[in-house]
């Protein structure tokens, strides 16, 4: 007698409700043109946090709210350095409520320059990152919050990936003690793009 083929619907109903809580419209077009192009459930949400005031602390306190509301059970801010005030109390914030900080410094542009090199350089603001990645291939035109960088990138995403894990853990071994908010450069947006690649159904 043929096996029958297991039904896996009910598994693919219990998925977690996820939530991607991005800073801006750069994160939030990235990470929801990655989404769409590994074919991810309904079930993982890219929002952006609708504030007049850049306010990373906020972005916690809104993904602590939308959570509540909206029954979330894995959450993760997208949020930058740029030199804001509050990054310690957001740090802090997410961990006292599980939440996965994914952080980069000095700008999330840092992701992107990490597609064409392993940079170990700091940057004081995101016009002199932008000025960097704009020397690099495909990027000579660079524009915030445009949908078409996720397509430019992704042949390279696997060179990002280990260049970003790289980068981290030589700028973490040279500033011993210094908190992660205070480290420059910084990203850790790899680790969520290798979680997002595992949901794939």
């Amino acid at each position: 007698m043929a096996k029958r083929p297991q039904n896996n619907f009910k598994e693919r109903q219990l998925k977690s409700k996820v939530l991607i809580l991005c800073e801006g419209l750069t994160e939030k077009n990235y990470f929801n043109a990655l989404k769409e192009d590994l074919g991810l459930p309904k079930t993982i949400a890219v929002n952006v946090f609708q504030s007049n005031k850049v306010d990373c602390k906020g972005v916690v306190e809104e993904a602590i709210k939308k959570a509540k509301r909206d029954g979330f059970e894995e959450i993760f801010v997208v949020f930058d350095h740029d030199n804001q005030s509050k990054r310690d109390e957001a740090f802090k914030l997410a961990k006292t409520k599980s939440i996965t900080v994914i952080f980069s410094s000095i700008c999330f542009e840092g992701w992107y320059l990490l597609h064409y090199k392993n940079s170990t350089k700091a940057f004081s603001s995101e016009a002199d990152l932008e000025r960097e990645l704009k020397k690099c291939i495909g990027m000579e035109n660079y524009e915030k919050n445009n949908f078409k960088h996720y397509s430019i990138l992704k042949d390279k995403i696997g060179d990002a990936k280990s260049n970003a894990e790289k980068s981290r853990l030589a700028v973490i071994q040279n500033n011993e003690g210094v908190e992660i908010f205070n480290l420059n450069p910084f990203t850790n947006v790899d680790e969520l793009v290798i979680y997002l690649e595992k949901q794939k159904t």
